[in-house]
């Protein structure tokens, strides 16, 4: 039973469903969530910023779990424990090579199959899908700095996620193109919106639009 809450972005005047529905997905009265960053946030900046969101929902105990430079490998797998696993933002390119290098990929995937919770922000969003190829597409692509190659990610999800979509026929048009040359289904997602997958069902909040090569008419085999 695959739970995963996939965000464009985190924004506080937001949709009260979605926010509502998170939370109904937590059996706990008082949940647990630890929050992994894309890289390290070592003013907490960020992470105080989640934390808010999630105390605006009902949620308190917010734990920072970091991959990059102040991991700890000992105290790492504690989150394991926690009721739901929160990806943020960033770069995705870079988010994905730590993910790699403490070799977290399996561990995440079989946390989910075991009835755990991963919600997603942006490049955490991305994640959750078969590859992260596109976060290097369009006008405000991430930058592929650490020179990864291997783009597979956590294959939960059948379909793409492309976050920050700005609502415009031109963005999806672009999309219909990536889905296209890739044969997949992508899911664009504007900001304040986000895609709710509970067991077999996806539920779609705000506004999120589905782009399948194979629904493209002329694109039909």
């Amino acid at each position: 039973m695959t739970t995963l809450v996939l965000l464009s972005d985190l924004v506080f005047e937001s949709n009260d469903k979605l926010d509502q529905r998170i939370r109904s997905l937590f059996d706990s009265e008082q949940p647990s969530i630890g929050y992994i960053p894309s890289c390290s946030d070592l003013e907490r900046k960020y992470f105080e910023h989640t934390k808010r969101y999630y105390n605006q929902i009902g949620i308190d105990n917010i734990q920072y779990y970091d991959l990059d430079l102040e991991y700890e490998e000992s105290t790492f797998g504690a989150i394991f424990e926690c009721d739901a696993i929160h990806l943020s933002g960033g770069n995705t390119f870079y988010f994905l090579s730590l993910l790699q290098k403490r070799n977290v990929l399996g561990l995440l995937r079989s946390y989910v199959n075991s009835g755990g919770i991963l919600i997603g922000v942006s490049a955490g969003s991305i994640l959750t899908t078969p590859t992260i190829e596109i976060a290097g597409y369009g006008e405000d692509a991430d930058e592929n700095d650490v020179g990864l190659d291997d783009m597979k990610a956590l294959g939960l999800v059948k379909f793409e996620f492309a976050p920050h979509w700005d609502g415009s026929e031109d963005t999806l048009n672009s999309l219909r193109e990536y889905t296209r040359v890739n044969r997949t289904a992508v899911y664009a997602c504007q900001d304040g919106g986000g895609v709710v997958i509970d067991g077999e069902s996806v539920e779609l909040y705000g506004n999120v639009r589905l782009v399948d090569y194979r629904e493209s008419g002329s694109d039909h085999e």
